[in-house]
């Protein structure tokens, strides 16, 4: 946590309530959604270096409308357009990423890991299980909800198979089909 409000401090801006929530409870537990562009630096920092945090949950609940050609452009156009968080970027799921690759490699007390509905590319897995393959405590990961299909599953499979630590993965809602 001090870390944490140090970085936001250095760019002049306020930790938020909602990541800072849980810190005390060595967790963080947040819907990305709701953090703009400017937010994420001190988070991703502070998830790089962090070696206390037992459980690191990060979610995304955004769901894109219809496509142009399904919508009723009349419908659409008196309606309030939601922005598309910054989180579903490719550039910020590769930074994020990178963090918990950084954080799953230093840390000896995380032993949970959720990213639920984000949606994370092969080069954000490949990142990402560079980590997992170093990590020595961490025993639950979860990528529900992460459209990351067979191609993603065997890139993690992959690096956890001679894992001796971790003991649950959850695939639910990954686009997998009967090869995965």
């Amino acid at each position: 946590m001090a870390y944490y409000e140090f970085a936001c401090a250095r760019q002049d801006s306020v930790p938020l309530p909602a990541v800072k929530m849980n810190l005390d409870k060595q967790m963080l537990d947040f819907n990305g959604d709701r953090l703009k562009l400017t937010d994420w630096p001190p988070v991703l920092h502070s998830i790089s270096i962090n070696k206390h945090l037992r459980h690191i949950a990060i979610s995304s609940t955004y769901q894109g409308g219809p496509t142009s050609r399904e919508a009723d452009k009349r419908y659409y156009k008196s309606t309030f357009k939601r922005r598309i968080p910054p989180i579903r970027s490719k550039e910020m799921t590769f930074k994020l990423c990178k963090a918990l690759r950084e954080c799953l490699t230093v840390s000896p007390s995380l032993k949970t890991l959720q990213l639920i509905g984000l949606p994370l590319r092969e080069r954000d897995l490949i990142s990402l299980t560079k980590g997992l393959s170093k990590s020595a405590a961490l025993e639950n990961l979860s990528l529900a909800n992460c459209p990351i299909s067979d191609e993603g599953l065997e890139v993690i499979c992959q690096s956890v198979k001679y894992s001796t630590n971790i003991r649950t993965i959850d695939f639910t809602g990954c686009s997998l089909t009967w090869r995965g």
